[in-house]
């Protein structure tokens, strides 16, 4: 399949950050991909597009979906996303709560749910020792100032104690963590 994209509902398609997502997964070429926070499927479709043109590889797809208090999508409009580019067989669903997941294994570990330091930390600290690379949305000092982090008082990503490399800075950014 060639990366088109994807036409869902997302702060990441204005810039076309699903290509970042893509590239990165090209570039890795995982065997599994473990995701917290899907949303509506933009994430998860561009990085399962980059599994498909590898032939191999599965996203296990975490969220809390209609249940999280803020925004939120329902599985089933995230699965029906996911079927109508045709990556469905790369691509598992499930409930979970990161915070009460027990972390596996994975070549990629993607986390998107309300990222802030607190949670790069957290999730930084969790994952570690399980994921090969540990990609996340946010870490741009735009990302940083959006109206909820500083209305709830939320720490900054970038004051967070994780070292990481910002692989695209366009808004709202996506960055990978750099292993210890």
């Amino acid at each position: 399949m060639i990366y088109e994209n994807p036409d869902i509902e997302s702060s990441f398609k204005e810039n076309d950050l699903g290509q970042t997502l893509y590239d990165l997964v090209l570039d890795i070429k995982p065997k599994k991909i473990i995701e917290f926070g899907a949303l509506n499927g933009y994430s998860t479709v561009a990085m399962a597009m980059a599994l498909q043109k590898l032939g191999r590889g599965v996203i296990q797809s975490h969220d809390l979906w209609d249940t999280y208090e803020f925004k939120n999508a329902t599985k089933r409009e995230t699965i029906f996303n996911v079927k109508a580019y045709g990556v469905e067989e790369y691509v598992e669903f499930y409930y979970s709560d990161f915070w009460k997941w027990k972390p596996e294994k994975c070549d990629i570990f993607y986390i998107d749910i309300s990222n802030d330091g607190d949670i790069i930390e957290r999730a930084y600290e969790k994952m570690k020792d399980y994921a090969d690379y540990i990609v996340f949305e946010g870490g741009s000092v735009e990302r940083d100032n959006v109206e909820w982090m500083t209305k709830y008082n939320k720490k900054k990503i970038s004051e967070c104690s994780v070292k990481y490399d910002i692989i695209n800075n366009d808004f709202p950014s996506i960055s990978i963590c750099q292993k210890n």
